[in-house]
């Protein structure tokens, strides 16, 4: 099974409600259309490489505040420090945050994304799940990267939030 990635694009009222009532975005994440609404991203496995590439470290390797590319996956700023939804809390970006991130990541193109991809380093890091040096592990990452960037694009253009999560 592992470690999924997962990312969904809500209003600003739904993320008000879920920083009020966190229980609110379990029965969201978890109902049984979520997989299939086009407010879901599933990023498998990739979602470790895709934070690697936006702060070439582990989790938790920075030192200061995350930078506006740094905190598109994690922004260190949790609906409720209580819910585990299977690795820990849910991550969530503002609006305006998802406007400033995605003018971050619409700069990102496919030759910056390889010069990025180091997958030696990456599996001596522990980057997750360790496959980076397989062939297809590149166009895997930078393909669920392209997924990534997408869906903020949308969100971005909607005004809405962005809430990540690992389970």
């Amino acid at each position: 099974m592992g470690m999924i990635g997962n990312v969904i694009r809500v209003s600003q009222e739904e993320l008000n409600e879920f920083l009020n009532n966190p229980v609110t975005l379990e029965k969201k994440i978890y109902s049984d259309q979520s997989f299939e609404a086009d407010w879901f991203l599933d990023l498998d496995k990739s979602w470790d490489g895709i934070n690697y590439i936006l702060t070439g470290d582990i989790i938790g390797g920075l030192e200061n505040e995350p930078d506006i590319l740094q905190r598109a996956f994690f922004s260190f700023q949790v609906i409720s420090e209580e819910q585990d939804l299977g690795y820990g809390p849910a991550q969530y970006l503002n609006p305006t945050q998802v406007k400033e991130t995605y003018s971050e990541l619409e700069i990102m193109t496919n030759d910056i994304l390889k010069s990025k991809v180091n997958g030696s380093e990456m599996n001596e890091l522990g980057i997750y799940p360790e496959i980076w040096t397989e062939p297809e592990s590149e166009e895997f990452l930078i393909d669920s990267f392209n997924e990534f960037k997408e869906f903020y694009k949308k969100a971005a253009e909607n005004n809405q939030a962005i809430v990540t999560y690992v389970n």
